[in-house]
């Protein structure tokens, strides 16, 4: 690999060069466009390195130091440089690993985690990976049936005890509306993949996506129209099967549904209907 590989480069390199990080929460599809991205791309593609996380709370150990605190957002350019060095370390080594020459990652970061990485490295490109909820729920509920553990369900659980779906529902809500919100703060660095059109192949998903990531069509297409079987709670069920339940929308107090619902119209999904 010649020169500097990967985010040790200067923030000012072309797309073609820039990390790529995917940013989603469990189920919405990520991580299985990360995987088909890895297979045909070209990009030395990792998961839950904890590399964004890391560069978040550098940087809040940093203002502190150098009595920054009350400027959230701000760190100096030594600050910065020192971010850049360590991250650069890990990521070279990643690269070296695999004999790649860029960074993909996926990543379920907070939007101010990715909001810190993007700060340090501008040129970075988001790939914010979205799902429909009822699909979401489905495979939730598949993969965790005696019901949902985890720190990052948690607080859902805690706020409706009575019922998964709308745990599910609370938290679907809030890890999409901050991923919305990073679209909207940030769109020249952002690009909106929905799990379904992956499937579907839709027209301009694969060109679109090739473009972004400064990666070749054929790659891009490979990722968009694998072969593969789509997830769990979309595979069409064998001939004789019972159709999937609907969702019992009556468990969703009216606000959350209306929340829920107002998200799914901004992501172009049909509304959940009782």
């Amino acid at each position: 690999m010649a020169g500097q590989p990967g985010v040790t480069a200067a923030a000012s390199r072309p797309a073609e060069t820039a990390p790529v990080i995917i940013l989603g929460y469990p189920h919405s599809g990520g991580q299985r466009l990360l995987s088909l991205l890895s297979d045909n791309s070209g990009l030395a593609c990792t998961s839950g390195t904890g590399l964004l996380p890391l560069c978040s709370q550098a940087a809040t150990v940093w203002r502190l130091a150098e009595e920054r605190d009350g400027e959230s957002g701000h760190i100096s350019a030594l600050a910065a440089a020192s971010i850049r060095a360590m991250v650069g370390a890990m990521v070279t080594q990643i690269l070296a690993r695999v004999g790649r020459d860029r960074w993909c990652e996926f990543a379920g970061a907070t939007e101010e985690a990715a909001g810190t990485f993007l700060s340090l490295y501008p040129a970075a490109r988001f790939v914010c990976v979205h799902r429909c909820f009822s699909d979401v729920a489905r495979t939730a509920i598949r993969a965790s049936p005696w019901g949902l553990a985890g720190p990052g369900y948690a607080p859902f659980v805690a706020a409706y005890p009575g019922s998964t779906l709308a745990a599910l529902a609370a938290w679907w809500a809030a890890r999409t509306s901050a991923l919305l919100a990073f679209e909207q703060d940030h769109p020249r660095q952002c690009l909106r993949i929905r799990c379904e059109d992956l499937d579907a192949d839709q027209p301009g998903t694969a060109s679109a996506m090739a473009s972004f990531l400064g990666i070749s069509d054929t790659a891009s297409q490979a990722a968009t129209n694998p072969g593969h079987q789509p997830e769990p709670a979309t595979r069409p069920e064998p001939a004789g099967t019972a159709p999937e339940p609907a969702i019992p929308v009556a468990q969703l107090p009216p606000a959350l549904l209306a929340q829920v619902n107002d998200l799914l119209a901004s992501l172009g999904y049909p509304p959940l209907t009782s």
